[in-house]
C-alpha cells in the first residue's frame, strides 16, 4: 500500500502547476489560435477581426517603401526610347547574338541600319565589341521586324 500512495503523490505533484505557468500556457494557446485564424482567414466578413486584418494588409501595401521590393529598374523617358527592344538571344559559335527592334533602329534617324545598331548596342553593352553581321528579320509581308546581330566581344 505505501507504494501506491507514493505513486499517487508523484502523479498529483505533476498535475499541480503554478498559477504563472497556467496563465503563460493559456496566453501561448491564445496567440497560436489568433495567428492560425488570421493566417487561414477564418473571420467572417464585417467582423472587427476581419477589418483589422484588412487594415494591416493595406498598411503594408501603402506604407512599405518601393525600394524594399527591387522589382523594377529606374528608367527615364530618354532611356525607354533607346534601350527598349534589344534582346540578348545568347552565345553562338561565332559570338553573341542580339535582336534589335526595327522601330528602335528607325528612331535613331541614321541612314544605314548598321550605324544605328552599333550605337544602340554601345549604349546597351557598355564595353568594346565588334559587329560581325547584321541581318534584317522580316515577316511574311517582307516588312522588317528587327535585326539579328552577331557581336564578337
Amino acid at each position: 500500500m505505501p507504494e501506491s500512495t507514493h505513486l499517487h503523490d508523484r502523479v498529483v505533484a505533476q498535475g499541480i502547476s503554478g498559477p504563472e505557468e497556467n496563465l503563460l500556457q493559456r496566453a501561448r494557446e491564445g496567440v497560436k489560435l489568433v495567428a492560425a485564424r488570421s493566417v487561414f482567414w477564418v473571420y467572417e466578413r464585417g467582423s472587427w477581426q476581419y477589418d483589422i486584418i484588412l487594415a494591416v494588409i493595406l498598411a503594408f501595401i501603402f506604407l512599405t517603401p518601393r525600394s524594399v521590393f527591387n522589382d523594377r529598374p529606374t528608367l527615364q523617358l530618354s532611356d525607354l526610347k533607346h534601350f527598349q527592344g534589344v534582346i540578348e538571344v545568347g552565345r553562338a559559335k561565332d559570338g553573341w547574338r542580339y535582336l534589335v527592334d526595327s522601330r528602335l533602329v528607325e528612331s535613331m534617324g541614321v541612314d544605314k541600319p548598321e550605324e544605328a545598331v552599333r550605337e544602340i548596342l554601345q549604349r546597351h553593352l557598355h564595353k568594346p565589341f565588334a559587329i560581325k553581321s547584321v541581318e534584317p528579320t522580316r515577316d511574311r509581308n517582307n516588312v522588317v521586324l528587327g535585326y539579328a546581330v552577331v557581336v564578337a566581344q
